[in-house]
């Protein structure tokens, strides 16, 4: 039961009620009294008589009153309400009607709430009378186009029904901003209808700053399908690869995260692993109240490329997004070719030694994606380099003439070459045949060698963290062990670069880059080995040479893809040689898009916003006439997992956040329940007309 009004701003007129009150007081005769003793006894007697008159009077200012507040009224045009209702009935209507289609309306009601939305907005709709118009607006942040009322009833039922649960989150802030511009325009009634399951993830996000410019004068109807029984709840958190790469044929663990919502314990869970829609293993588990459960797979891929995993959860009656996206891209083993330039008896005391362990810890074949394969200056020539993607000299103390040529048509043709100096180097072999020669391979000329003692050690000062080699030193905990390494031994170099890639302390460089044709040089000055630094010894020393041999091999190598949230934007990123090209994107459910490639920087790139589908996409660059069609990829989107949780907001908590606006938290079933809305126009307008007529005759009797 409640009483509204259709014109509300009419009831600021209230205050010209006391408009016959002012003008009582204003026309108040002030008489000068003089007092005689003669009419004394006649006064006494006007006392009596004056009771009578003022009593009268006041009488008629109380109607004249009564009257102004019944005008005031009338103009405001009050609705008393029993139950839900629906229309007054008064004028045309214009009505915002906000569906909640997000991932958690699946679960509303035993996956009964969607269905009750939609039949309570069909009869909402079929109540329309002539001029009435509503908009329906999902609550799909993806949802890109433009609202505006209708008034054919059949448009909007079919507009109705071509609304499906998404798999995102409910952006409320947006969908009321889209209520009330389509509200705008002047109506008689206006009302804003809400159907949600009070889902606590959407209505955490909600800001009503976002809405923007708002009318707190429009009432505010949320209709509530939250439901009271409580099932079992849960889904899957995060995926995560555990590992040293992902190649061909590398043994492969996966973390899956799971999380239960619910304070009971869900027992007997089945948890599935796909990879390229073939099921590789299975697990039973428990998850424990209000926690959380890891469950590990591992598992293998034995061809080169892209491939595409999920993770599903399974049991009767369980509520949540039952499953997790992921892609993988193997590469086939990089073969690298170490030269030790100091071999020694003991392998602990080669040059080479920490560097192959950095590259394959475990010394197994199938343990890494990397394939170092070690040798002695001697054996270059007889080397082929054909077979391998990365040389790396360590310490080696000359370059053997017959091997030069080898090595600059290795890297013209897209070799990777990664240079260690240390103390066996001939510094005046190496700029002669290295630097002197045409074309250049070493970055810089190196000059002489300084040895420091341990307190003297230098500090590294600076690494360029934006650079494809070291990016993976943007983590705070990677660059800090770096940066603690300290340099005894280096030999000096003048870089035509002047911006180094790593630089010691002083200035000096650490590790300057060179291309030379499609390859590409790394020059590190000090010595791959412990003795002439401390770097070896530091966590940081493997994801640095690892990420260096991947670099100088074309930055290849395998990853691993976890996906990005429903609604997030996908960015590529291409050679500049794809400019003026588009990407052609396969959606989960098959539609395509295309959006084009422009030139950023030295890069073409692109990016895709309408990820709005849970599932694998697919990437392939649309040729132009007479081109090869360019790369192809996949990548997963995820439903977010807290739109699993089927917890919901508190009533008076969510009136608080919407305050000021005009709000009313109805139950569905009250609709259902019918209720009547009744215009007070014609009895205020019939009271009003009563009202005068008696002032008018009680003025003119008295």
């Amino acid at each position: 039961m409640s009483l509204f009004f259709l014109h509300p701003a009419y009831l600021y007129g209230l205050a010209a009620a006391s408009l016959p009150l002012l003008i009582h007081l204003l026309n108040r005769r002030r008489l000068k009294r003089i007092r005689f003793p003669a009419v004394r006894f006649i006064l006494l007697s006007q006392r009596r008589i004056s009771r009578t008159y003022r009593l009268r009077h006041w009488i008629l200012l109380a109607l004249r009153t009564f009257a102004v507040l019944l005008l005031v009224l009338l103009l405001a045009n009050p609705i008393f309400q029993i139950g839900a209702g629906l229309f007054a009935g008064s004028g045309s209507l214009s009505l915002a009607v906000i569906i909640d289609n997000s991932l958690s309306m699946k679960w509303s009601r035993q996956e009964e709430g969607f269905k009750q939305v939609r039949e309570a907005a069909r009869l909402l709709i079929s109540s329309f009378n002539d001029g009435d118009r509503a908009a329906l607006i999902p609550t799909d942040a993806t949802e890109k186009k433009e609202i505006r009322l209708k008034g054919e009833k059949s448009a909007l039922l079919k507009e109705l029904d071509a609304i499906q649960i998404s798999d995102g989150t409910a952006d409320f802030s947006v969908a009321l901003k889209k209520a009330y511009q389509a509200l705008r325009g002047p109506a008689a009634q206006k009302e804003i209808w809400l159907f949600t399951d009070m889902a606590l993830t959407g209505w955490e996000r909600f800001s009503l700053a976002a809405v923007g410019q708002y009318d707190s004068l429009i009432p505010v109807k949320i209709i509530s399908v939250a439901g009271h029984d409580s099932p079992s709840n849960a889904t899957i958190k995060e995926l995560k690869i555990q590992g040293q790469g992902v190649g061909v044929g590398l043994p492969l663990r996966l973390e899956a995260s799971l999380i239960n919502f619910t304070d009971r314990e869900i027992k007997d869970l089945l948890v599935q692993l796909h990879v390229d829609e073939q099921k590789k293993e299975q697990r039973l588990v428990a998850l424990p109240p209000k926690g959380e459960s890891v469950v590990n797979f591992q598992f293998s891929v034995n061809q080169p490329g892209s491939h595409q995993g999920s993770v599903s959860i399974k049991k009767d009656g369980l509520a949540g997004n039952p499953v997790a996206y992921f892609t993988l891209r193997a590469q086939e083993k990089l073969k690298v070719l170490v030269v030790d330039g100091d071999p020694q008896t003991s392998l602990v005391q080669s040059e080479s030694f920490f560097l192959t362990r950095a590259l394959n810890p475990s010394g197994e074949t199938d343990s890494s994606v990397f394939l170092p394969t070690v040798i002695i200056p001697e054996g270059l020539a007889s080397a082929s380099l054909e077979s391998y993607q990365v040389v790396v000299l360590c310490n080696v103390p000359a370059i053997p003439d017959p091997f030069l040529p080898r090595l600059k048509d290795f890297l013209q043709r897209g070799g990777g070459l990664l240079i260690f100096l240390g103390d066996r180097v001939q510094t005046d072999d190496y700029n002669l045949k290295l630097f002197q020669s045409s074309p250049s391979i070493l970055p810089g000329q190196i000059r002489d060698k300084k040895s420091l003692s341990e307190a003297a050690a230098e500090k590294i000062g600076k690494v360029n963290t934006a650079h494809a080699a070291l990016q993976a030193f943007s983590d705070p905990l990677l660059r800090e062990a770096l940066l603690s390494a300290r340099v005894r031994g280096y030999i000096r170099s003048e870089s035509a670069d002047l911006s180094p890639l790593i630089a010691l302390g002083n200035g000096d460089p650490l590790l300057s880059e060179k291309r030379m044709g499609s390859g590409r040089v790394l020059l590190v000055s000090t010595a791959a080995d412990r003795d002439w630094s401390d770097l070896p010894l530091k966590t940081s020393y493997l994801p640095l040479v690892q990420s260096l041999v991947s670099y100088l091999a074309g930055g290849k190598r395998g990853t691993f893809d976890a996906g990005i949230v429903v609604g997030d934007v996908r960015a590529f990123s291409y050679p500049p040689s794809y400019v003026g090209k588009s990407l052609r994107i396969v959606k989960p459910d098959r539609k395509e898009k295309e959006i084009p490639l422009v030139p950023n920087r030295d890069q073409a790139s692109a990016s895709f916003e309408e990820n709005d589908l849970a599932g694998i996409y697919r990437i392939v660059s649309a040729a132009n006439s007479g081109e090869p069609a360019g790369p192809s990829e996949i990548y997963p989107v995820n439903s977010p997992f807290l739109e699993s949780r089927l917890a919901t907001i508190d009533g008076r908590e969510l009136q608080a956040k919407l305050n000021p606006l005009r709000t009313e938290i109805i139950p569905i079933e009250s609709l259902s329940d019918g209720g009547k809305r009744t215009d007070l126009s014609l009895p205020l307008l019939v009271l009003l007309i009563v009202t005068l007529v008696s002032e008018g005759w009680l003025a003119q009797r008295f």
